[in-house]
């Protein structure tokens, strides 16, 4: 029989012991495929509970979204990887026990079940668009797939999804889309019938095959022009499409198309990404034949991924959607429209000289053409209202006219005479949101330009017509001679030869290359009340004006609407040191309480407005 020190010991050591495992079993992390929440304190951190879902494939540009999602909805994630490094970014998905990794092989299948056999739900989005030595498209779609339909089935789990492709065809000319469709549904349903296939468009986001790649410089050869089409979808949005899926057991057993609500071809999201990032990316097109051996070529030279023969067949191939299958509209999410993301992914691809401006959006430009209208619902005088019918019934007979009043102005323009110039020689179009200023306005917004003006300087009138004619009588009046320049969208105005230069604001610096800094004063009418028609403006005036080291007497002056004041001082102007001023513009036809006066001075016209 055990003395009394010695039993006190063993029971001492039992306790301890037992204390050890109980608070060991607290600490590690508990899998279950229950789907019912555990509740168990971790430190003070959040309880573990919910579903567990295993997802193949994470580490690819999708995974992240589907794992971050059900990680913050209290799911245990699973994510089998094959590359350390691969799977870093999910480490911080969820909290603390909440992603769980396990190294796997596709050929091994003792590592794919202990991947499967404590979840409840099981996605696959394994997938890539060329071969390697160890992997075939055949291996990885195919045999990859059906391994992982056996072990769900096998492990009876509630819910299968498998995200296959877009036009996902086993009579494909495309060895990618061919072997995408070999295992849906005739390999996998037959496995296992209750799996949902989810087959998306192609997808745009932050780590995106789309517009990362048509922004980057190595972007160089297409083989079709960039004219395949097909309907762009936001990858946050199928992450959320997968993840009502995998709880919602109606769709178990069905086929979802995943696509954006607007077509398009590879060549016009081009022209998107170029105008978000302020660049013109050239592309060079070569028949496949010549561009499959160059692109294999230099796949094995360079180290960065270039095209693979897979994406030079899917170039040929538009997408066809299945009309038999299950959509957004069916789980009730609305998709995101590509182009209202570009600002938003594309910034960073911009130069430090276009990085701080705002976004340019098709939607904007749409809306420049109905501002006029709502413009006469909203804010127009009712004399104004009287003065646009008189002046659309007088339209059709200045039309008539224009042409003598073309040659007028030629023979004034021609002539050294002192008779002044006159607007009244070029009509008004509204349709081309053309409102002239008053006489009065013309004439001192032009005096300001000209105040302590040399003959060596240059003066750049930009959309503001009437400014220019003023400007040119009072030179004729003997005011200091500097050149004068006018950028106008409207042809009328190129009577005056030497000064006119054409201008159009959707293509800001679109201008002769010998102009760029070179102007010394500088007035801007933007022609349309948008941030984007702004932009452009402001694009224009930052590409004329010369730097300001060269020149002590810059002068900026900006006429433009009330509701474009913050846009104006804080983000286009700001750097110049444009503030608005306390001087009223007055316009022929009546706008005055529209419009603001924006400048970089104080002179003898104005002040500027206390805040």
């Amino acid at each position: 029989m055990a003395s009394l020190p010695t039993a006190a010991r063993s029971s001492q050591k039992t306790a301890r012991t037992l204390f050890q495992q109980q608070r060991r079993f607290l600490q590690d992390v508990a899998i279950t495929r229950t789907g019912k929440p555990i509740i168990r304190v971790q430190g003070g951190r959040s309880s573990q509970g919910g579903h567990t879902a295993t997802v193949f494939g994470a580490t690819g540009a999708l995974g992240r979204y589907i794992v971050n999602r059900l990680a913050r909805q209290g799911c245990t994630v699973v994510v089998p990887f094959r590359e350390e490094q691969h799977k870093r970014h999910l480490k911080v998905a969820g909290d603390l026990g909440r992603v769980n990794f396990i190294e796997y092989d596709l050929r091994n299948t003792e590592s794919i079940e202990a991947s499967v056999r404590h979840s409840d739900i099981v996605y696959n989005l394994v997938g890539r668009n060329y071969s390697t030595k160890n992997f075939s498209l055949e291996d990885t779609h195919v045999w990859g797939a059906q391994r992982i339909a056996e072990t769900v089935a096998k492990y009876d789990v509630d819910r299968f999804i498998h995200v296959s492709s877009y036009n996902a065809d086993e009579n494909s000319p495309s060895e990618f889309f061919r072997t995408k469709a070999s295992h849906t549904p005739d390999v996998v349903r037959e496995i296992f019938p209750e799996t949902t296939i989810v087959r998306p468009a192609p997808m745009f986001g932050a780590e995106d095959n789309l517009l990362m790649k048509l922004a980057g410089v190595t972007n160089v050869f297409t083989a079709n022009n960039m004219q395949e089409r097909y309907w762009p979808v936001h990858v946050i949005d199928v992450g959320q499409a997968l993840e009502l899926i995998g709880y919602d057991d109606t769709t178990a057993g069905q086929t979802y198309e995943l696509f954006g609500p607007k077509n398009y071809s590879t060549g016009e999201i081009a022209e998107l990404v170029d105008k978000e990032i302020f660049k013109k990316r050239r592309h060079i097109n070569l028949p496949p034949v010549v561009l499959k051996p160059l692109m294999t070529l230099l796949n094995k030279v360079l180290w960065w991924p270039m095209l693979s023969s897979q994406d030079i067949e899917k170039e040929f191939i538009d997408q066809a959607i299945d009309e038999n299958a299950k959509t957004f509209k069916d789980l009730g999410i609305e998709p995101g429209e590509i182009s209202k993301f570009t600002y938003h992914y594309l910034q960073g691809f911009r130069s430090s000289v276009y990085y701080d401006l705002p976004p340019q959006t098709e939607r904007e430009k749409r809306e420049e053409r109905k501002y006029l209208h709502v413009l006469i619902r909203m804010t127009l005088s009712s004399s104004t209202l009287d003065a646009l019918k008189s002046f659309y019934a007088e339209r059709d007979a200045h039309a008539q006219q224009f042409e003598k009043l073309q040659a007028a102005a030629e023979e004034q323009h021609a002539s050294s005479s002192q008779q002044p110039l006159s607007m009244s020689l070029f009509t008004e179009d509204w349709n081309e949101s053309q409102f002239w200023y008053s006489d009065e306005t013309a004439t001192h917004l032009a005096k300001q330009l000209l105040d302590g003006a040399t003959p060596d300087m240059t003066v750049v009138v930009v959309s503001a017509p009437s400014v220019f004619v003023q400007l040119k009588n009072l030179v004729v009046a003997g005011q200091p001679v500097p050149k004068i320049l006018l950028l106008e969208h409207d042809n009328r105005f190129a009577v005056f030869k030497d000064e006119f230069v054409f201008y159009d604001f959707a293509q800001p610096i679109r201008l002769p290359a010998h102009l760029k800094g070179t102007a010394d004063r500088l007035i801007v009418d933007p022609p349309f009340l948008s941030e984007d028609c702004q932009t452009k403006a402001a694009l224009t005036v930052r590409w004329l004006s010369k730097p300001t080291s060269q020149t002590s007497d810059y002068r900026l002056i900006v006429c433009t609407g009330e509701r474009m004041e913050s846009l104006i001082t804080t983000r286009l102007y700001k750097s110049l040191g444009v503030k608005t001023t306390d001087y009223e513009v007055v316009h022929a036809r009546g706008l005055s309480n529209e419009f603001y006066c924006y400048a970089s001075f104080e002179g003898g016209g104005w002040r500027w407005k206390q805040s």
